[in-house]
């Protein structure tokens, strides 16, 4: 009768600490000390310790055992957990060497109870191999191979990608370690979405539910794209490494989506540059290089977010191109800077901007013009590659942003663009036949007291109202009590008119674009200061026409507290390296 092998069953927080040592240690081995309990004939190993020795190399683990001691201690009297052997780490795929057998039958010949060896070798089938040494009658030691029982996986085995896990127009997912990678996160899905990409973050769009079960469907029901950013503390997220990387894989399997890797990890010594086979290792592939073959984004420098951006950015027109060609159709953007923003704004835009909101929602985010500031020329170039004839502009946000949006869609670049307002009305840069030509600007210069000797400040002020019976007492305010002053004001408004016509959007937007150019002409090239009232759509339409100047931009604010005022917020300088936005105001 043949005696069954001995086994060893491995429970979990000796698992996790032997596969994540093993993984942080590569290319060199590491291994240490089990502890826990024998079970009718079975050694069960709770407890794994790391013991650093000296003189670890690939190939040769050398062991000290002082921590023993310091752990038994901590337990209690009745306690049954014990010294039950030893564990280390093979990098090269193989099992128990003949050194190790030859030391597990000394250590058994001392021991009144059998003697446990577990080697871990991530590339060997298996991955576990354990060994089991034991003092016969008279002295005697012997080692015999054993059967090793893992723990059960918290997750459901992964199954095959549904049909439409990848789709072109959805969002990109954010996987992370929350502990040491939400704040990279955030910046990331921040900058994202200021390009015009939808994200999914589970802070947000996690519905309520079973935590694997959300997530199983937010990753297999319609994702363009992932960012994986990787982090120390990573190694320690099983829901990152079990769920969220595999079936990340999966889908980057597909040319029709894109993976990008954020690297956060630093290389030994050097600050700012990352460790790119650090992926590998704290997500336990290695010696598999599965990430570190992979284009990484390194995150110790600013330009990685914006690596990364471009990439998904360009990602995203690949897949639109053709449908936009075929089509026929115009490029859409819809752009928004109040709402908060989630997966659900995924539709059938190209692109969709949404800024980071401020508290207050008077004016716009400083911290979302920032990051407007990096995006928009990425979001620019964009457009530009899509190689549509016509850019349809939609959706509502601050003025000073339709104006950022209009100097980024320069005729010279886009060719036509239309803004449809919430009634779904179509202002177009391009003057339709049936302009009514009913409505006409005033232009009304405005008194600043100033020593004609002066030099010029080479500053103007232009205040462009398109409502009727606007009030101009915050433009005046800003006109005289600027500490810098200007050699001159003008108030550019609507004659008679209560409304503009759509229709004559376009004439109107080159006529207010063409007097603010002469007044900075007359002026030597003067920098423009510039405060709109009137229609979103016109905003956009406007600043397509600022590319020769340099602007600052303004936004009306008032509250119950202070008296209404015009603040400057954000700098357009379309023509410059950096532009169109190259400065943002606290």
């Amino acid at each position: 009768m043949t005696r069954p092998s001995p086994r060893i069953d491995l429970r979990v927080d000796a698992y996790e600490t032997i596969a994540f040592e093993t993984a942080n240690h590569l290319p060199r081995e590491t291994g240490g000390i089990l502890l826990g309990y024998q079970e009718n004939g079975t050694i069960v190993a709770t407890h794994a310790l790391v013991v650093e020795g000296q003189g670890a190399t690939t190939n040769r683990y050398v062991r000290a055992d002082e921590l023993l001691q310091e752990f038994l201690a901590q337990r209690a009297d009745d306690d049954p957990i014990g010294y039950v052997g030893e564990w280390h780490s093979h990098p090269a795929p193989s099992g128990p060497s003949t050194v190790d057998h030859v030391a597990m039958r000394a250590t058994a010949k001392i021991s009144p109870n059998p003697i446990a060896l577990l080697v871990f070798a991530p590339d060997a089938t298996g991955a576990f191999l354990g060994l089991i040494a034991r003092r016969q009658r008279f002295g005697k030691t012997t080692t015999k191979e054993a059967v090793v029982s893992l723990p059960p996986s918290r997750f459901p085995p992964l199954g095959p990608l549904p049909d439409g896990a990848v789709r072109g127009d959805g969002p990109v997912f954010i996987s992370y370690r929350q502990s040491d990678g939400t704040a990279q996160a955030d910046a990331l899905e921040d900058l994202l979405r200021a390009a015009g990409l939808v994200v999914w973050r589970d802070h947000t769009d996690l519905r309520p539910g079973t935590t694997t079960d959300r997530l199983e469907q937010a990753l297999t029901r319609g994702l363009s794209a992932g960012v994986l950013v990787v982090t120390p503390d990573i190694a320690h997220s099983d829901i990152v490494r079990e769920r969220e990387l595999p079936r990340l894989l999966q889908l980057d399997a597909d040319p029709e989506f894109s993976l990008c890797i954020a690297n956060t990890v630093k290389r030994a010594g050097e600050e700012l540059k990352c460790d790119y086979d650090a992926p590998d290792r704290l997500l336990r592939l290695a010696p598999a290089r599965t990430l570190a073959d992979k284009k990484q984004a390194n995150m110790r420098r600013p330009s990685g977010e914006v690596e990364i951006v471009r990439d998904l950015l360009m990602h995203r027109i690949e897949q639109r191109k053709p449908i936009i060609r075929a089509e026929g159709r115009d490029f859409t953007i819809r752009v928004q800077s109040r709402p908060a923003s989630s997966a659900l704004d995924a539709d059938e835009e190209d692109l969709h901007i949404r800024l980071k909101p401020s508290d207050d929602g008077r004016l716009p985010s400083r911290a979302g013009l920032e990051l407007f500031q990096k995006t928009l020329p990425l979001t620019s170039d964009a457009v530009y590659a899509a190689g549509a004839k016509s850019v349809r502009v939609s959706g509502g946000a601050h003025l000073s942003v339709g104006l950022a949006v209009g100097a980024a869609l320069p005729e010279t670049k886009n060719g036509r663009v239309v803004v449809v307002d919430p009634e779904d009305n179509a202002w177009t840069s391009a003057a339709p036949d049936d302009d009514p030509q009913t409505t006409e600007l005033t232009i009304e210069p405005t008194q600043i007291e100033q020593d004609q000797a002066a030099e010029l400040k080479h500053r103007v002020a232009v205040f462009v109202t398109l409502t009727p019976h606007a009030d101009r007492t915050a433009f005046e305010q800003l006109v005289n009590d600027s500490a810098d002053g200007f050699d001159a004001a003008e108030v550019i408004s609507l004659g008679d008119t209560d409304r503009i016509d759509p229709r004559e959007a376009a004439r109107l937007s080159a006529a207010i674009a063409r007097q603010i150019k002469r007044l900075s002409a007359s002026q030597g090239r003067a920098e423009v200061h510039l405060a709109l009232h009137g229609p979103y759509t016109m905003a956009v339409l406007i600043g397509r026409y600022l590319n020769t100047l340099r602007t600052v931009i303004y936004e009306w604010d008032g509250n119950k507290k202070d008296e209404p005022r015009y603040k400057p917020v954000l700098v357009l300088e379309p023509g410059v390296t950096g532009g169109p936005i190259t400065d943002v105001f606290p």
